[in-house]
């Protein structure tokens, strides 16, 4: 029998009622993993400060990152919204009637050297009269990042080499598959991870059906409806969750931030082994949140920093073990290696404690596509 619990937040992680929330600890191998989308911006925003210097200028506008049409891949908001954040560290200004422009593509390919699955990141910026003046590539790694960028829903052996779980993210690739139950999501029939998507109904949140189109998971969420996602952990371990909607992570607007980087504290939802935990919309600070809410793109978080021509939404969730900081890892645990959108509805009570955790590999990513 599934039992729901409160969030709980930690140094790096977080908990919310019934469950717990946390943030990945710098240094570790999953954090670096998690990081690789801005690290990589990072390195992309120096270089385009650096020409936009050598033009006399200091601002530019963040338009549009489009992933591959064939995946229904959203997440190009959250690529934006990475990037104006790395743009601002290097004191460059970022508004739409800038002189330059920057925008790009992403797309799915082979590491020649590693053969790993990764994202190959294409960035351009153009003058007013759209003439390139750099265009530049990163290749961005980790599983984490790589099932949000493109919406995955995949089963990953921890404890498979490199080779393995890559064969595995190259098959949800190309041949998507997912596992419905009633109003369960998972990405396996013996999986022990699995989201639902709840739709406010009067006072109370209601799971909605799924559908299994061509593969990807689809839930029908009409305009101005508030929703909810529900992580289950079937598992024995708790699970470490992270959870993004377009690309963009749920703390993106969190008011916690870290005081050495100044980004958000937070990073992951922690639930507890054999329990559920709900998330009813994007955090703000330790009791309260945003609720997710289906409305025009041009109100959405994501719409603060560009319009997307995506014809369809995305809310990926990715599950990995968890324990106790310093404690006993799963035994199966590798050894550490290398259209319309969601908008910020009313707010809604949501108490969050801060817990510590280690976290492992990415076990399990589920994606749901939703308005069309």
């Amino acid at each position: 029998m599934q039992h729901t619990c409160s969030v709980h937040l930690s140094r790096g992680w977080l908990l919310a009622s019934g469950l717990a929330l946390a943030v990945v600890l710098a240094g570790g191998a999953p954090a670096r993993a998690a990081n690789s989308l801005r690290i990589e911006l990072a390195e992309a925003a120096k270089k385009i400060a650096e020409v936009l210097r050598g033009q006399n200028a200091d601002a530019v506008a963040v338009g549009e990152f489009t992933g591959p049409r064939r995946l229904r891949s959203s997440a190009g908001p959250g690529i934006a919204e990475v990037l104006t954040e790395e743009l601002k560290k290097v004191k460059i200004t970022v508004k739409d009637e800038a002189n330059f422009e920057v925008k790009g593509d992403f797309l799915d390919i082979e590491d020649k050297d590693s053969e790993q699955l990764a994202a190959l990141l294409k960035i351009r910026v153009l003058d007013r009269t759209g003439k390139v003046v750099v265009e530049m590539e990163r290749g961005i790694f980790g599983d984490q990042t790589l099932a949000s960028l493109f919406g995955l829903t995949v089963e990953l052996p921890p404890n498979a080499g490199d080779k393995a779980r890559t064969q595995k993210l190259k098959e949800s690739l190309e041949q998507p598959r997912t596992h419905l139950t009633q109003t369960r999501i998972s990405a396996g029939p013996g999986s022990p991870y699995a989201i639902e998507i709840l739709v406010k109904s009067g006072d109370r949140y209601v799971p909605r059906a799924p559908s299994d189109e061509g593969g990807r998971a689809f839930v029908p969420i009409r305009r101005h409806e508030l929703y909810a996602v529900r992580f289950i952990n079937e598992s024995p371990h708790d699970a470490a969750v992270t959870l993004t909607i377009d690309g963009i992570n749920m703390f993106a607007f969190s008011e916690v931030k870290n005081r050495k980087t100044g980004q958000p504290q937070y990073t992951h939802v922690i639930i507890p082994a054999g329990k559920s935990g709900t998330i009813l919309g994007w955090h703000v600070n330790n009791q309260r949140s945003d609720a997710f809410l289906v409305g025009e793109y041009a109100k959405s978080p994501a719409a603060q920093l560009l319009q997307s021509s995506a014809k369809v939404g995305t809310i990926t969730a990715t599950f990995a073990a968890a324990w106790p900081r310093g404690g006993r890892m799963p035994d199966d645990e590798p050894p550490s290696r290398s259209g319309d959108a969601t908008v910020r509805g009313p707010e809604v009570a949501a108490k969050f404690k801060e817990v510590e955790r280690d976290i492992g590999v990415v076990r399990a990513s589920i994606s749901v596509r939703y308005t069309k």
